[in-house]
């Protein structure tokens, strides 16, 4: 999960405030612990992945590594663990694409929706943050996150200029999400009818909307990966 920590230390020779407009994407790791709970009660053991995080993870559970904060973290084993992973929980943080060239899963909540989603994949599983019109209070659905033009945004000022609030997804969305995860990867998730039909809903959105942005660059090939059947399941409303 990306926070500010590495670019506000690490680089902190730069000037101040040059890189706010990767802020839309930060999170707050405490929203991950409940999955890494689960997860450890499933039999895994969580690693936490990073370098000069802002703060540690509140677990005691001896399966869960605050590896960041660890004196033995090195770059090598940063890839090791990315690449031999069951798979990755992630917010599209950089580390991320290691797992991927190493064919592992992925579990990625994203933003920008419409861009650099992690579709190639059948094994990858996909979520987006909470999109809020700040004047209205009410939560965008796919096409009006598409036409408030930030389905592509890659600045926060984006969002700031059309008036639109990025939500972390509650801690028991992202458990959900990494139990879903889980499930598939061992041939215990069952999709229902209802699950296709709403896939199916979904992407069909997805893509009619790309096409309208009438951009020429072609963001993604063929759609090989899921997004979360367990938040279309209750967020039936979201899929328009």
């Amino acid at each position: 999960m990306r926070d500010s920590g590495y670019l506000n230390r690490y680089l902190e020779n730069y000037e101040i405030g040059k890189w706010d407009y990767h802020s839309y994407r930060n999170g707050d790791i405490d929203n991950y612990i409940l999955a890494a709970e689960e997860l450890a009660s499933r039999g895994y053991y969580v690693f936490r992945l990073g370098t000069n995080v802002l703060k540690p993870i509140k677990s005691s559970n001896p399966k869960i590594i605050d590896y960041s904060n660890s004196k033995l973290r090195s770059e090598f084993m940063d890839i090791y663990i990315s690449a031999k992973c069951h798979f990755c929980l992630t917010t599209g943080v950089g580390i991320d694409g290691v797992s991927s060239v190493f064919r592992r899963p992925i579990a990625c909540v994203h933003v920008p929706l419409g861009l650099s989603l992690y579709t190639n994949n059948k094994n990858h599983l996909l979520l987006t943050k909470h999109h809020i019109n700040k004047l209205s209070k009410k939560e965008l659905t796919i096409s009006e996150i598409f036409s408030s033009n930030v389905a592509l945004s890659t600045s926060s000022k984006d969002f700031l200029d059309n008036d639109v609030e990025l939500v972390e997804n509650t801690s028991e969305e992202i458990k959900d999400f990494a139990i879903e995860m889980d499930q598939r990867l061992n041939n215990e998730w069952k999709d229902t009818n209802e699950d296709k039909e709403n896939q199916k809903k979904f992407w069909q959105i997805f893509e009619d909307n790309l096409k309208k942005l009438n951009t020429n660059e072609k963001l993604h090939g063929k759609i090989y990966a899921k997004f979360s059947s367990n938040y279309l399941r209750k967020n039936k409303d979201w899929i328009k």
